[in-house]
């Protein structure tokens, strides 16, 4: 194919885009509309993750807030803490493993369920002596909390 036949060939794609007569400006549509599908493809994943990291922190920070203004007791180890304390404590561990939480129920996991050093897990005491694994609890606010935070429909 000599180089009169290459500048006059219309290729499959640029005849179907012009509707089978060669039009330079339905061609560079085309380039446009590829290159717009792939700037989507590469762009978008990191806008959602930025809105993801953003709902993560949210809800990571409205858990932290529901254990500071609870009124329950916070058995860690052998030691009794209040909600502030507790609160204060599971911040300091959110901020040591960042890094590492996803998800919240990874912070859940990482900073609000057990000791590290001890093994031991946190448990919440209540004010009527009920006694519940940190975990449990909350991730009972989790759900309520994400069942009343629901994006709605459009």
């Amino acid at each position: 194919m000599g180089l009169s036949e290459i500048k006059s060939t219309r290729t499959p794609m640029m005849a179907l885009v012009a509707g089978r007569h060669y039009c330079p400006v339905a061609a560079c549509h085309w380039q446009w509309l590829l290159l717009a599908v792939i700037l989507m493809v590469v762009i978008a994943p990191g806008s959602v993750a930025g809105q993801q990291t953003g709902d993560l922190d949210t809800t990571i920070q409205h858990l932290i807030t529901y254990v500071k203004e609870s009124d329950v007791t916070f058995k860690r180890n052998t030691t009794h803490y209040d909600g502030s304390e507790a609160a204060q404590h599971i911040h300091r561990k959110y901020q040591h493993f960042k890094d590492d939480i996803d998800s919240v129920e990874k912070f859940i996991e990482l900073c609000a369920t057990g000791s590290l050093m001890t093994g031991k897990p946190y448990f919440i005491i209540t004010a009527q002596g009920e006694r519940l694994p940190s975990s449990e609890w909350l991730n009972t606010e989790l759900q309520s909390y994400r069942l009343h935070n629901e994006p709605t429909g459009p």
